[in-house]
């Protein structure tokens, strides 16, 4: 009896841990598409950083929301191996792990509601499962308006550690709009070996067309995962009790990073991963702070998420209607890298609105060229950052 107990109990922990791979492959595999899809001509020239994470997040409670073609296009676009109902179930799963075990990063979700506004009941159950505080105003009305995207901006701030703030404008919603749902998320890790200040010195950074900048690097010895292949080369660097990793992936010297992040897929990141060796090196890596903001939707849109944008949306699992659609898609992300660690901070706001009637023993690695960095947890393996560095800010650059 107690053999069979035991066997039970090591079937549902093997089932558990599928259904969160599962999840995390899909969200890892959205991560490199929306990446490539958000880099551009018009980005070329920009450090640019993410979180798909928190992206995926708060479509994943719009999309409990959505029936027939907008359903099916966005659970394509999410790369859900499984129907509406289990990708919930499984994705709401990874969410409570985290929520038990948060050391270096912390989720938060929320949905601010059209007053007496008539939802379904089952649709508000779905976001409570994602222990979104749901909360309600009143769209209709200018100054209450003002007051709700004053109430958001301080929500999202105080779960940022005010890295994130201003998400929204007043533009960004309207009389029409009936919902907004949000996503919040917070990293903030020490590096396994922190670099010493003092040895933090002006080094030269080569940027496009091999533009010289002199900026601030980061010196020290280090053990670090390493790989290379015929593109490019890969170094793992952990955080504190190895919790979480920072991947960097520098192509080759005169490669074109656009080009190759336009080619950079979860499978092209993974064969770097498998053949990393661990080495000590001496490592020389820029000290930098990036912010981007995003409007979301065409790039979700070129990635196949149509209908939800349109007149043709279909989200009624939300009120049992089919008279509402997704406005925009807003997404703002920060990251400081210094001697110490990283700290990042991400938030995302799904506006739904009505329709309107109308190599030696210790070799060097010298980080001195445009790369692509991404950070993942290491329980669920769960990317939850990714960004490029293509050159130091503007007032770091003495050429």
């Amino acid at each position: 009896m107690k053999r069979r107990f035991l066997l039970l109990i090591a079937l549902a922990i093997s089932v558990t841990m599928c259904s969160q791979n599962s999840i995390v492959e899909s969200n890892n595999d959205f991560t490199f598409d929306m990446f490539k899809h958000l880099n551009s001509s018009d980005t070329s020239e920009t450090n640019m950083f993410v979180s798909p994470f928190s992206v995926y997040d708060a479509l994943a409670m719009a999309y409990d929301g959505a029936a027939k073609k907008t359903a099916t296009e966005m659970r394509k676009v999410m790369k859900f191996k499984k129907n509406q109902e289990e990708s919930h179930k499984d994705f709401v799963q990874l969410l409570n792990e985290y929520k038990k075990d948060n050391s270096v990063f912390t989720i938060t979700n929320a949905a601010v509601a059209q007053k007496n506004y008539n939802f379904l009941d089952s649709y508000m159950k779905c976001l409570k499962d994602f222990n979104a505080t749901i909360s309600q105003a009143d769209f209709s009305k200018v100054e209450e308006r003002a007051e709700a995207v004053k109430k958001i901006n301080s929500w999202v701030s105080k779960n940022t550690n005010d890295k994130i703030k201003d998400l929204l404008s007043n533009n960004d919603i309207d009389e029409l709009t009936r919902l907004i749902l949000l996503n919040a998320i917070y990293f903030n890790a020490s590096w396994n070996t922190e670099f010493n200040a003092d040895k933090t010195r002006k080094m030269t950074f080569y940027g496009k067309n091999s533009v010289e900048y002199i900026t601030d690097f980061m010196n020290g010895q280090q053990k670090v995962g390493l790989s290379e292949n015929d593109e490019a080369q890969m170094i793992k660097i952990d955080y504190s009790k190895e919790v979480a990793s920072m991947f960097i992936i520098m192509p080759k010297e005169n490669a074109d990073l656009d080009k190759y992040i336009s080619e950079f897929s979860l499978e092209k990141f993974e064969k770097l991963e498998n053949t990393l060796a661990a080495l000590k090196v001496n490592l020389s890596m820029p000290k930098f702070k990036v912010e981007s903001r995003f409007e979301m939707k065409k790039a979700l849109m070129d990635m196949g998420i149509k209908a939800a944008f349109s007149k043709s949306a279909d989200f009624s699992k939300m009120n049992g209607k089919s008279n509402l659609y997704i406005d925009e898609v807003i997404h703002k992300a920060f990251v400081e890298v210094s001697e110490k660690g990283t700290e990042a901070a991400a938030a995302t706001a799904v506006v739904v609105r009505e329709k309107s009637m109308a190599v030696s023993q210790t070799p060097s690695v010298n980080i001195n060229r445009p790369f692509i960095f991404v950070i993942r947890e290491n329980k669920n393996n769960a990317i939850l950052f990714v960004g490029k560095y293509v050159k130091p800010q503007v007032e770091e650059n003495t050429k």
